[in-house]
């Protein structure tokens, strides 16, 4: 196992992917047995897994942890009406799967919820990429074919039909290969095995529709990386993903090489390395976290729903609920409804889908992600991004400087609210100001061992206007660092988008590009607005009005045309005599004696 791999987020899992993934067994005995587990793992929440990373982000990963959704395709529609991920499911291959999980595998519920049709707004899914071979393939889209309330269960696949990490170690050929490999890793050796035998796996139906994507970073080359990828916050994740699949693929044809014997080279002929990429692709973008149970697992049909950035945590009581779940387009009158994440049940024994919201029949159906990545990090996993996020952010690090003479009391300091002295990470918002991130830069400038306990972490509180200026101007430095990183302004993303001659490729680095700079501008935005009402500067003796030379030289202007007039009035004051009594009055100090 190649060492970037195993530092990875997902690797951490493997350690109980044996385990967690047999509470996907086929027995009821086993599913009895998960119900104390779901109550261990409720508070895994997509809400509660994005709060703790708030404050320290991921480390170390470079092969993302796996969503529920779909790879993204080659072609989708120019202009999305709706957020999501189109599939590159086609819609005969999606019809054949949901017919075959009906008929032949028991899973009655489907169909009687959803309704797969061909795609809105261009069928073909043709997004006017001029650069590439034209399809003329239906695409699949999903539907909502009655009326639904929030919490109605609106697909599920029992868990026979779902494929986790014990089925890759129960797999005659696979299984010798995948001990002490990642979770993910080993589904997709059981999908590169299984997509080798074509027609004559069991699973046909299902593989039909696990097509890879050419977009993917997996796939760049250096060349593309400078180009595409130059001043994103992803730009180094991306290269070390790419070169971590091809160790690890490396790493298994050396294990296949040293024994022979126990590996026959004829065997395992299938594992070659643009198969390996491709189904390492698929299961990163496909395989669905399911918290209940602790594992991941490949579930068909439910993986084809595309996906969409999960909103932020929201009470169904909140007026702005409905907003956050519901997407409506004025001119063509389409809807989409974002409904939950994939999750296991234990009564039923399936993984279902739930609507979060009331929604209508017609909606277009959208999962939300279920790690609530950010469009950086979806990116990552399919090539694509959400336009219309509604949760979209990014982690910006901050540290202490250790030449600060403060830094021993602050590092204290800091340790006790739960912060870290190095390698820091925030979630930076494009509607809001992030209240830690600022209360930290606060603290960080402070000098004074007497304001050390004047900034609050949990309210939004100026220490002092000095050293609100400092720290504001500090991260409206960082905000110009980050735009100047690109090659290309906003506009230039905004006149690329509307080109027909560039690849699909290149259009969606360039949306990936625009979010990033629409929420490093919001941010610079907002200092802006912050530092409007600090009128005053930082010097030695306090904070000065910024403009108190150029006040003394509007003065001294503005006292030039009442000039003459003062001198004539002097003039009148000297022939009147009033300065006679001032001339006659004594210079010395006073009287004397004799």
């Amino acid at each position: 196992m190649s060492s970037a791999i195993s530092s990875s987020l997902f690797s951490s899992k493997a350690s109980c992917a044996s385990s967690s993934s047999r509470k996907m067994s086929r027995t009821r005995t086993m599913r009895q047995n998960r119900a104390g587990k779901i109550a261990s793992v409720s508070s895994a929440s997509p809400q509660n897994h994005h709060r703790r990373n708030r404050r320290k982000k991921r480390s170390g990963s470079v092969i993302a942890e796996a969503s529920s959704a779909s790879v993204a395709t080659q072609k989708v529609p120019s202009q999305p009406i709706v957020p999501g991920k189109t599939t590159s499911v086609s819609l005969e291959d999606a019809r054949e799967l949901a017919a075959w999980l009906r008929h032949e595998r028991n899973a009655k519920m489907v169909g009687e919820f959803i309704t797969i049709q061909p795609a809105s707004g261009n069928p073909y899914g043709d997004r006017g990429d001029k650069t590439s071979t034209a399809t003329t393939t239906e695409m699949a889209e999903f539907t909502l074919s009655k009326n639904v309330e929030g919490g109605d269960v609106i697909l599920s696949i029992p868990q026979d039909n779902c494929v986790t990490a014990v089925d890759a170690k129960e797999h005659p050929i696979v299984a010798p290969l995948i001990e002490e490999k990642p979770e993910l890793v080993q589904l997709a050796l059981w999908l590169c095995c299984e997509k080798a035998k074509a027609k004559g796996s069991e699973w046909w139906p299902y593989l039909k529709t696990l097509n890879g994507n050419p977009n993917s970073v997996l796939r760049f080359t250096e060349e593309e990386f400078k180009e595409l990828l130059k001043g994103t916050s992803i730009d180094k994740e991306a290269r070390q993903r790419r070169d971590s699949a091809k160790e690890e693929y490396e790493a298994l044809r050396a294990a296949i090489a040293e024994d022979p014997g126990k590996y026959p080279l004829d065997v395992y002929a299938f594992l070659t390395e643009s198969a390996f990429i491709d189904a390492l692709d698929i299961v990163c973008a496909r395989a669905q976290w399911l918290n209940s149970a602790n594992c991941y697992a490949m579930v068909p049909l439910m993986d084809a729903i595309p996906i969409c950035g999960a909103p932020p945590p929201v009470s169904p009581e909140d007026p702005s609920f409905a907003r956050f779940y519901e997407i409506r387009d004025i001119k063509t009158g389409l809807t989409a409804v974002r409904c939950g994440y994939a999750d296991y049940d234990v009564d039923s024994a399936s993984v279902v889908l739930c609507a979060n919201t009331r929604a209508s029949a017609g909606s277009k159906i959208l999962q939300i992600d279920h790690s609530v990545r950010n469009n950086s990090e979806l990116y990552l996993s399919f090539g694509d991004v959400d336009d219309q996020h509604p949760g979209d952010y990014e982690y910006w690090p901050t540290e202490l400087s250790e030449n600060d003479p403060l830094y021993a009391a602050k590092k204290s300091v800091l340790e006790a609210q739960g912060f870290a002295d190095k390698g820091q990470t925030f979630p930076v918002y494009k509607d809001r100001m992030p209240r830690e991130f600022l209360s930290y830069l606060r603290f960080a400038r402070v000098t004074n061992s007497e304001e050390l306990f004047a900034v609050s972490f949990t309210e939004d509180k100026v220490v002092s206007p000095m050293n609100e200026y400092e720290t504001l101007q500090l991260l409206m430095a960082d905000c110009r660092d980050r735009m100047s990183a690109y090659d290309t302004n906003e506009e230039d993303e905004l006149l690329l988008q509307k080109r027909d001659d560039v690849s699909l490729k290149i259009r969606n680095a360039s949306r990936l590009r625009r979010c990033e700079k629409e929420l490093v501008g919001e941010m610079m935005n907002a200092v802006r607005r912050r530092l409007a009402p600090i009128r005053g500067i930082p010097t030695k003796q306090g904070m000065e009005d910024p403009n108190s030379d150029l006040l003394e030289i509007f003065d001294a202007i503005e006292s030039i045309p009442n000039a003459p007039k003062k001198a004539f009035e002097n003039f009148q004051k000297w022939a009147r005599g009033d300065y006679e009594d001032e001339n006659r009055r004594p210079k010395g100090g006073g009287g004397g004696c004799g």
